[in-house]
């Protein structure tokens, strides 16, 4: 469990979306993940990614790497680990 708000890095809302904690508000039935869970997600599993950060910055979403929409072009960080 979390011990407080700084410790989430991200929302899952309800219909499956990653979110920036820090840049999206909450909503009721967000799933909040911790740095420690987003950081294995993203990086040792590779079931998450991101935009390159010049776009992050401006939308904080992430998407499941088997659901990219189309248009959203993954950072080359995220596929290359």
């Amino acid at each position: 469990m979390l011990k407080n708000e700084t410790d989430m890095a991200l929302r899952i809302r309800k219909n499956g979306q990653i979110l920036c904690a820090a840049m999206h508000p909450i909503q009721e039935g967000d799933t909040y993940i911790g740095d420690g869970l987003h950081h294995a997600m993203a990086v040792t599993y590779q079931v998450i990614g991101a935009e390159s950060m010049e776009k992050h910055k401006d939308s904080g979403e992430w998407w499941w790497m088997g659901n990219i929409p189309e248009g959203i072009e993954i950072d080359d960080f995220y596929k290359d680990i």
